[in-house]
Formats: C-alpha cells, structure tokens, sequence
C-alpha cells in the first residue's frame, strides 16, 4: 500500500501544501436484526411470565366457583396441558405466540367428550379460510387449516376443535405480530445500534483529513482517496502507512448524544406500546423497581394483564364449555388472588379494610396470605371486627346478648 501511494507522487511537481476532506465512512459494517431488539424481547418476556403463573377457575353467575364441574378440567388448564408440558410453560408460550400476532391450541378430547389436552400448535405453520364457497353448508364461516412439520400431514381444523388468541387484530378474525406494528421503530431502533457497534469494532467513528505537499489532478485525488477507503474497510487493517510529507487526521463526528436519544425515545415508545412501565425494565433513573409505586403496578394490571386475561376467559368460554352451561352463567377466570400484585404493607392495609367493612371474612383474608383457616373466622364483620355483620350498634361486642 506504500508503495502505492509512493507511485501517485511520481512525475508530480512539489508545489504548496494540498488539504483534502476524505469522508471514508466506515470499514466493517455490523448489522442488527430489528426483531433482536432487547427492550421489544423484555416485554414480550416480562408478559409471558405473568400469564404463564395464571391459574384458571370456573365460576357461576353468582361468583362462586364451581368446584365439581373445574375438576375434569384442573389438570388440563392449570398442571399439564399436554404431556411433558407444564401449565406455567404452556400459557408462557401462549403469549409469546400471541405476540407474534397468533396463539394457536388443539382442544383434544377424550372418548366420553371431555377435555384431555390442549396441543400447542406452531402459529407460523396455520392458514385461516373464509368458508366463501358455503361447504360447510353455512355451519362455520372460518377455516384453520394446519401443517405439521413432523410428518408433513395437512390438518382442517374447524373453529369450535381450536383454542385461538390473537393480537393487535384489526379485524377480529386474524391478529398482527407485534414485530409488524412496531417494524418502523425496531428499524430504526436496528440502525441505531448498528451505527454504534459498527464504530466501536472499526476504532473509529468521523471523518479522515489527509494532508499532503502535492498537486494532484482530479483523477490522481480521486484515486487516492477510494485507495484509503479500501484500506481503512479492511478490519485487519489498524495502521495506515504514509508516505513522507502525508499525514492523516480524524476529525470525530459527535453522534452519539443523538444516537442516544433516538434509542431513549424508541425504548419509550416500544413501553408504551405494550403497556409496561419504564420502571418495569430498569428504565428511568436508574432506580428501576425500587420507585415503582402500588398504584402504579394497579395499573400496570388493570390496563395490561387484565385485558389480556379477559380475552384469554372468553375464549376458554366458549370453545371449552357447553351452550347449556354458558346460558347458566357459567365461565371461566382468572384464580389468582387480586392482592399478589401489592406490596406486604399495601396488601396488609386492604385487607384490613376489607375485613373491617364487611367485605371479606378473617379466613378468607387469611387465604389470600396463604395462611390456615381459624375456627369461627368465615362470619363476616364491622366496625373494624367489633361486630357481626348486621349487627346493631348496641350488640357490638356481644352487649345485647348480655341486656
């Protein structure tokens, strides 16, 4: 390459000293995948993870649950859905196979017709038909048609044999992947990082001045210069030789405080998009969790996880139970304890108030700590526990008996 450069020299006239701007780019260009981005797969991940621990319940209209009838489905909804697969990894997959706009599950009964197994089908492998041509006689106007990779075999699967959670829909039909709502974002969330690493695995980041006591012709600069280019994009190459009287100056081209502040703001809208609080992934301060208020983690449930979960009752509803049992009011639910999303102090407090206003029994806020039931605790009270509900001022701590 010396020798190179030696040999633009030769025939020249030695005259003033020549200043060039070279804007070389840059030598190695690393790229990213937009769907590798890290805020979009801790989102994704932190919402699988709180679906996944959801145990189902069957309820009636009056709120009670029905014990007999969930038992032939328990194990099926909330231990192993399929064999080798447990209730936590199946709903987490679930919900990451919504997100890529489509969750997809065969409802596999047994001989007398219940339930048996929920088989995990892979959203990518599914085609859903209208039923235009009326083959179905105008019994069902949707299709699923599968394949499985396995074997091979095709597989039509009408709407009431299959489980199916969708996302981002915009027509109630078929869901979006999350990656497609948000592609302009995680594309430019992509360039962001792909600028960044590039610069670091290249050493250097701005643009070369070479200077040099010569007078070159156009064409003779032109070559000089696309010869440093094809040196300085050799990523083995971090020396660049001069000849005498040349020398080569990087002059750095401040981008990072806006490379910075377009992956802040795109961190920001991606949160925002899926509903999770900075704060959620250790965004904003530094502080993380730790300034994560109660109400705040209420409505991160309320306006994220509830929904989600409500779409998840619905369609256990209607695809697992009966025409007979809907009409009786009959659904299912989420049985997580509502306190778990509370801190101990928090939790403590509400309970308190719920058992003082008559609202909850001692054992049943002794059951949502997870704490044994005491003999005498399923009565409801007021005043703070000084008194059975609908019990009269005058009877409060058992006067009235003794007048």
């Amino acid at each position: 390459m010396l020798e190179r450069l030696k040999n633009y020299f030769k025939g020249s006239v030695w005259q003033t000293v020549k200043t060039q701007v070279l804007p070389v780019g840059r030598g190695i260009r690393c790229t990213v995948d937009a769907g590798g981005n890290m805020i979009f797969a801790t989102c994704v991940e932190i919402l699988a993870k709180n679906l996944g621990q959801m145990q189902w319940g069957l309820y009636g209209s009056d709120f009670n649950e029905q014990q007999n009838l969930m038992a032939t489905f328990r194990k099926a909804l909330n231990l192993s859905p399929y064999p080798g697969i447990n209730a936590f990894d199946f709903w987490a997959y679930m919900e990451k196979q919504r997100q890529g706009g489509n969750a997809y599950a065969y409802i596999k009964c047994n001989k007398l017709g219940g339930l048996e197994a929920l088989v995990p089908l892979d959203n990518t492998q599914m085609k859903v038909f209208w039923d235009d041509a009326n083959i179905l006689d105008g019994a069902r106007k949707i299709i699923y048609q599968y394949t499985d990779q396995v074997g091979g075999q095709t597989y039509t699967i009408l709407p009431d044999e299959l489980l199916h959670f969708k996302a981002y829909s915009l027509n109630g039909i078929i869901g979006r992947p999350a990656l497609e709502v948000l592609g302009d974002t995680l594309k430019a969330d992509a360039g962001v990082e792909s600028a960044l690493r590039t610069g670091v695995e290249n050493g250097f980041d701005g643009t070369i001045i070479l200077s040099y006591t010569s007078d070159l012709s156009k064409e003779k600069q032109n070559e000089l210069q696309a010869r440093v280019k094809e040196l300085l994009q050799n990523s083995n190459s971090t020396i660049l030789p001069l000849p005498a009287g040349m020398t080569a100056t990087n002059i750095k081209n401040d981008v990072k405080g806006y490379y910075d502040s377009l992956k802040t703001y795109n961190a920001q809208a991606i949160s925002s998009f899926f509903g999770i609080p900075l704060a959620m992934l250790n965004i904003g301060g530094g502080a993380g969790m730790a300034t994560f208020s109660t109400n705040q983690l209420m409505s991160f449930y309320t306006g994220t996880i509830a929904p989600i979960i409500a779409q998840y009752s619905i369609e256990l509803t209607t695809k697992l139970l009966t025409e007979r049992q809907i009409g009786k009011g009959y659904r299912f639910d989420s049985a997580n304890d509502v306190f778990d999303m509370l801190d101990a102090q928090s939790r403590s407090s509400v309970l308190c108030a719920y058992t003082g206003a008559g609202i909850l029994t001692a054992n049943e806020a002794r059951a949502s700590l997870q704490y044994p039931a005491l003999e005498g605790g399923d009565v409801l009270t007021q005043r703070g526990g000084t008194g059975s509900l609908g019990d009269a001022p005058a009877n409060e701590g058992g006067r009235g008996k003794e007048e």
